[in-house]
């Protein structure tokens, strides 16, 4: 396996800002122990979908019940070992064993929603009825994860970042979903609004469950999604928890380029605090002030694009811990977090998902983003934003994705694996094209590079036929057309792809344009 992590000092009481943001993140942001594959890099899972009717849009919406906020209920035998000042950390309290149990059912439901003052409402475009409600496992617990530039426990200002991470203990797979800032969705007894306005909203408005819970009806409504928990990190608390375990490598496969602060201590105010920044293509050791500008950066590239490096951080993140053994350290560090990290699970739910984080690792995830046809870019003629209209009707796949069971993963099948010949004469292109591949769930294994330059770069499948070969979706992770790929009659070979880099490889994949479901 390929490893690019340094040596890293020892971790101080902030690690427990990391540890628990780990936990309600590693167990969705994980990779498979492929042979060769950057541990950086995570997996994916296929999902053959269907489809369900679609929601009909309204001049105002029906009456919605909002699911009312989970009670936590502690897992019998967890317990939370305070953490002195600045002391070392105490001996760990064993992770209980991976055995799921049930998350929180559902209760009695809060009073029902009044339909909207019109005076409120935008009319420009019609508001949705509810989608209907997508019938959640038991054993998949859902959790929205949410960045902020203000500090834990501040509802006033917007939310920066949304991912949902659905975990199914059962299975022990994981799925992750950003949801653009942009999104203009109905929220439940305001108005139509940017998704990220719902938390702000829900605080000043004094919404019956909080400000948070505004935001999870918000997603109830639009999406179909119940959410379980949430977690909900400030930018600071983000940097310190990269800082906290030395720094993250990056698979950077796009060139970004965008404005940021010279210093972290700058006034943002001040012109002269900015300069230009480029990160080329190639893998970027990143601190906390480089790492977050990687997150919000989007001058250059776009929403959709935003939430793909999200997720490549968080995935980086928890392979720190892991790799770090914090995961054992969750009950002593579980109050170190409470300053920086804000969030409704309790240590003895925390402990069951930390439990079965590395069969997930094992086992792989489904990498989720909304893109193309889902979306309808769109102005709203009262104040002139530019937001992301939801199209129901081609989202609903995704949504459903998310929360289904992954037919295909490495517990229930047998892994694709592909060889990279590297013949670009850059060393980093191979690794690009290894953490883009095992990004979607195929294992790479970097070979011996050619002696000499190459020019085009082909791909070729060892098999009688490509049944089962998923060559539309691995055509698409390297560049090339499905039409490109080489049929070799040959099954013992030891790899099921071979792809040999030239001299035109280009590892930015465009998301626009990505296949609907994740694969294997």
């Amino acid at each position: 396996m390929l490893k690019f992590a340094r040596r890293l000092p020892a971790i101080r009481w902030g690690g427990g800002v990391l540890l628990v943001w780990l936990v309600l993140v590693g167990v969705a942001c994980s990779s498979p122990a492929g042979a060769n594959q950057p541990t950086f890099a995570p997996t994916a899972v296929a999902q053959v979908v269907t489809t369900t009717p679609t929601a009909t849009a309204t001049d105002l919406p029906t009456t919605f019940t909002p699911v009312p906020t989970v009670t936590n209920t502690p897992v019998p035998g967890a317990t939370n070992t305070p953490i002195p000042s600045k002391t070392p950390v105490p001996t760990a309290t064993p992770v209980p064993s991976a055995t799921p149990t049930s998350r929180p059912q559902i209760s009695n439901p809060l009073p029902t929603f009044l339909i909207p003052d019109p005076d409120l409402v935008v009319l420009s475009t019609a508001i949705p009825t509810p989608v209907a409600t997508f019938e959640v496992p038991s054993n998949v617990t859902n959790v929205l994860l949410m960045g902020s530039d203000a500090p834990a426990g501040n509802e006033v200002s917007r939310t920066d970042s949304l991912i949902i991470v659905s975990i199914d203990r059962e299975n022990k797979t994981a799925s992750m979903l950003s949801l653009p800032r942009d999104l203009y969705v109905y929220i439940p007894g305001w108005t139509m609004g940017r998704i990220n306005t719902a938390l702000p909203h829900g605080s000043a408005s004094g919404y019956p469950t909080g400000a948070v819970g505004l935001l999870k009806d918000t997603i109830l409504y639009n999406f179909g999604i119940p959410i379980h928990y949430y977690g909900r990190v400030d930018f600071d608390g983000f940097k310190e928890i990269v800082d906290q375990v030395g720094g993250v490598d990056i698979a950077v496969s796009c060139r970004l380029e965008d404005w940021r602060l010279k210093s972290p201590d700058l006034d943002i105010n001040e012109e002269d605090s900015y300069e230009w920044v480029a990160l080329d293509p190639g893998i970027h050791h990143m601190d906390g002030f480089l790492a977050l500008w990687y997150a919000r950066s989007r001058l250059t590239t776009s929403d959709f694009d935003r939430g793909r490096r999200q997720q490549q951080l968080l995935r980086a993140l928890l392979h720190k811990g892991l790799d770090l053994d914090l995961l054992p350290q969750v009950p002593a560090l579980y109050d170190a977090f409470n300053d920086t990290v804000e969030t409704d699970m309790d240590i003895g739910r925390i402990l069951q998902l930390a439990a079965i984080a590395p069969a997930v690792r094992e086992n792989g995830i489904q990498n989720l983003y909304l893109v193309g046809d889902q979306l309808t870019p769109w102005v709203v003629p009262e104040s002139g934003a530019q937001v992301q209209l939801p199209n129901w009707d081609k989202m609903q796949v995704t949504f459903r994705t998310l929360i289904s069971p992954p037919a295909l993963n490495q517990a229930l099948r047998s892994p694709i694996y592909v060889e990279i010949i590297n013949g670009t004469g850059n060393p980093e292109m191979a690794l690009l094209a290894a953490d883009n591949l095992a990004t979607y769930g195929f294992i790479p294994v970097i070979g011996e590079a050619e002696a000499a330059p190459v020019e085009t770069t082909s791909l070729s499948y060892y098999g009688s036929n490509l049944k089962g070969a998923f060559d539309w979706f691995v055509s698409w992770v390297v560049n090339m057309n499905k039409s490109e790929i080489e049929l070799v009659s040959d099954d013992a070979y030891a790899y099921d792809y071979r792809l040999v880099l030239g001299a035109d490889y280009n590892p930015c994949i465009n998301q626009l344009y990505a296949p609907r479901v994740t694969v294997p």
